[in-house]
């Protein structure tokens, strides 16, 4: 069982907060739950758009069609009718003038008389959300208690008051829209409540599990959240979050907390991290650990602040002056984000260098059902010195120590014995600035020296699916999502598809990169980018090609139907033709800015 709710409104108007209150609905009674929020960047005028996806299996990917409509506005109905499926609902505030829209025949029309309802019962205009998930409830006569429970939650703090109202309204919106019939009986599945949470969230979950005491940042969609989230729980946590004047305070801090012996992170979008990667520097050669959240946005510069993309791959691995190692991980679905939020710290500390985790809008900010995460978190320090011996005189702690992997020990500040510099220049072993280019050369051979123990923690590249598939789906960060439904469109349709997803894309493995695509039929890249970024360094690091490379860079994520409809084109063609596949969004994202239809 599927089905898809769209709710369309202008911003402001709590399309958000409605979306994301009836994806809860569903979560608590054993659904699995994708909540996928598109919004322009303005606060007032823009079109906002939420859709929510439910299934009594597992759900990955948005789609470009929907069972049931909320329409809110005009904008909504002009822009969202042609998507709603054959015998789905329209569900309208009965103000709108729906004549103009030539609404199809074989759609259900139910005007929501919302405003009568709210003046009927005393509410606010606020509590229109609740009539339409009253509405929406309606429709496939899901038990109306379950939301009464979801309002409890969401508005207790506010007072009885405010939940019975909200819930009286609730009650005559899903009354009334009854009388008009049902789309379809759909029942709770079980009483095992599923989590609904966001990439971000789980990302800062993972850290605190993880042992992070420090976080600071500076606000920057779509990575905000996660300060946001952490600012919330900061006492809860027992821990420090600073929001700080920039992105260059905000990584100079981490870098210097981390220095104090704490496990320190930031979290910014494509932006605010060119302005840290002078301070990314400094960590590195400093040796200190430092974890940073990257979450993509449409660049280069401001871009479009809201919409998605997979663009900063090639900045991420080559941000800031010289040559260093860092990992960069890639988590595809919210356990990955707390997985690997999680071992970032662990590899951070472990080999002394910066990790970032690289997320996306998509997955930063939708929200995805989960039955839990697996909370047995190993916490790897590595080389931390303890228990010095006392110093000959003239001797120095050797905190830059050549190593035969590398790593050197690190003493924190306070330790006997440990005293010593540890600074922005090129060093010698007890940290003291040096030109001497034996010197130069020893600590930077030294460096990279760790890439031999790295390789062997980082996640390798995993294989979904029949490892003999006719096709392969090679994908990184978000794109598992809906590669994963695209893999299962695709075998319900005689099309054998396997999916390999990398949630580390540096550095690489070339001997087990090979092997998967030694064993590979015929492979496809799907990238939300312009250039197939992860393709090159597939090509540079690894030296393998995907057969075709499939690029979206709309400022949306590939839908699973987008990625179905390429392979099978393909197919069609005996996987031959051009090996660039750019793919382009039916619907103009302009539509956004209702102010150029006069909506």
């Amino acid at each position: 069982m599927e089905l898809t709710f769209r709710i369309g409104a202008e911003a402001g108007a709590g399309v958000m907060v409605t979306g994301r209150m009836l994806g809860r609905c569903f979560t608590r009674s054993g659904y699995s739950v994708l909540a996928y929020p598109e919004y322009p960047s303005l606060i007032r005028g823009g079109h906002n758009v939420f859709q929510i996806r439910i299934s009594d299996d597992g759900v990955y990917s948005p789609s470009t069609r929907c069972d049931v409509l909320l329409a809110l506005n005009r904008a909504a109905l002009f822009y969202h009718r042609n998507a709603v499926n054959p015998n789905g609902v329209i569900i309208y505030d009965e103000k709108i003038d729906v004549s103009e829209f030539k609404l199809r025949n074989d759609i259900k029309k139910i005007p929501l008389p919302i405003d009568k309802i709210l003046s009927d019962a005393g509410a606010s205009p606020q509590m229109a959300n609740s009539v339409q998930i009253g509405a929406a409830l309606a429709v496939i006569d899901y038990p109306f208690d379950i939301f009464e429970g979801v309002l409890h939650d969401e508005f207790g703090r506010k007072g009885k008051e405010i939940v019975e109202k909200n819930a009286l309204v609730g009650k005559i919106g899903y009354d009334f829209v009854k009388k008009h019939g049902i789309l379809r009986e759909i029942k709770p599945l079980s009483k095992k409540r599923k989590a609904l949470i966001t990439g971000n969230e789980a990302l800062a979950l993972g850290a605190v599990k993880s042992g992070m005491k420090f976080f600071a940042a500076y606000p920057m969609t779509p990575a905000s959240s996660i300060l946001h989230y952490l600012c919330a729980k900061e006492r809860d946590f027992n821990i420090i979050v600073k929001q700080t004047e920039d992105e260059i305070a905000a990584m100079n801090y981490v870098v210097g907390a981390s220095f104090a012996g704490v496990r320190a992170a930031t979290a910014t979008s494509g932006g605010g991290f060119a302005l840290m990667t002078e301070a990314v520097g400094l960590a590195a050669e400093s040796e200190t650990p430092v974890v940073i959240f990257l979450a993509q946005r449409v660049g280069p510069s401001t871009g479009m602040p809201t919409w998605t993309e997979q663009g900063d791959l090639r900045f991420a691995i080559h941000s800031s002056q010289g040559e260093f190692l860092r990992v960069v991980l890639t988590p595809g679905d919210v356990n990955e984000c707390f997985s690997l939020s999680a071992e970032a710290f662990n590899l951070a500390e472990k080999y002394q260098i910066p990790v970032l985790v690289l997320s996306d809008k998509f997955l930063s900010e939708s929200l995805f059902s989960t039955d839990g995460f697996n909370d047995n978190i190993k916490i790897e320090r590595g080389k931390i010195a303890r228990d010095l011996p006392l110093l000959q005189p003239n001797a120095r702690f050797k905190r830059y120590e050549i190593t035969s992997d590398g790593v050197s020990p690190r003493a924190l500040p306070g330790t006997p014995n440990g005293m010593h510099v540890s600074s922005s220049y090129e060093h010698n072993e007890t940290g003291f600035s040096t030109e001497l280019f034996s010197e130069r050369k020893a600590q930077v051979d030294k460096r990279a020296r760790k890439i031999n123990g790295l390789i062997k923690d980082v996640p390798s590249p995993k294989v979904y699916g029949d490892k003999k598939a006719e096709v392969s789906l090679i994908t990184w960060g978000s794109m598992k999502l809906p590669a994963m439904e695209g893999v299962h469109i695709l075998n319900k349709e005689g099309i054998n598809a396997n999916m390999i997803h990398f949630s580390c894309v540096f550095p690489l493995d070339g001997k087990t990169v090979c092997s998967l695509f030694k064993n590979a039929k015929h492979t496809i890249i799907f990238e939300n980018n312009s250039t197939g970024q992860f393709a090159g360094m597939l090509k540079e690091y690894c030296d393998c090609e995907p057969d075709f490379i499939a690029l979206k860079y709309t400022g949306r994520p590939f839908y699973a139907e987008e990625i179905a409809e390429e392979v099978k084109q393909l197919k069609k063609k005996g996987f031959k033709g051009e090996k660039i596949i750019r793919v382009l969004d039916k619907e103009d994202l302009e539509y956004y800015n209702t102010q150029r239809y006069g909506l």
